[in-house]
């Protein structure tokens, strides 16, 4: 891997650790990109040089193909390397989680459903399934199919809810 790759892996596995970490081949991923940003960055350097001025000193020309280098570094790995977006924040993966889960009004359609056909009342092992799924005690499912209103029941327990929801949350996250 050359210096290009391993100033790639460095980068995102700082910036970017959940994606580094569903790389099947990390390695050979790195090596690839490494030798990409390295012929890009040859040949925009070359683009980039220019024509020696008459007169040129040497320490003029290796300042003029040395700026050439660092800027076609700079706008190679800006293209390919540096991760503009960051990982999520948590604060900010809470907001997206909570726009997209399933909301706690689902409960209460689960109970209303089960209220409204008796005959379909859930095995013990779905009520656990359940809680578990939910991060609720199945104590509090029972409750939930036993209120006479189950919405007014999830309104009622509003701190079982939220902390039901940071478990799953947390879940999700790991």
């Amino acid at each position: 891997m050359n210096r290009y790759g391993q100033l790639a892996m460095e980068h995102w596995e700082q910036h970017a650790p959940s994606r580094v970490a569903t790389m099947t081949d990390r390695e050979g991923f790195f090596t690839d990109l490494g030798v990409q940003v390295e012929a890009q960055v040859v040949e925009l350097t070359q683009g980039l040089e220019g024509t020696p001025v008459d007169g040129e000193s040497y320490p003029q020309t290796v300042g003029r193909l040395t700026n050439a280098r660092m800027r076609a570094e700079a706008i190679v790995l800006t293209e390919l390397v540096w991760i503009e977006t960051p990982e999520l924040a948590l604060v900010e993966a809470r907001e997206e989680w909570e726009a997209t889960r399933t909301p706690d009004s689902w409960l209460a359609s689960w109970a209303e459903r089960i209220q409204d056909a008796p005959e379909t009342e859930p095995a013990t092992e779905e009520v656990e399934d359940l809680a578990h799924r939910w991060a609720v005690t199945p104590e509090l499912l029972y409750g939930l199919l036993q209120a006479e209103i189950p919405g007014r029941f999830l309104a009622e327990n509003p701190g079982v809810l939220a902390e039901a929801a940071n478990i799953r949350f947390l879940r999700e996250q790991t």
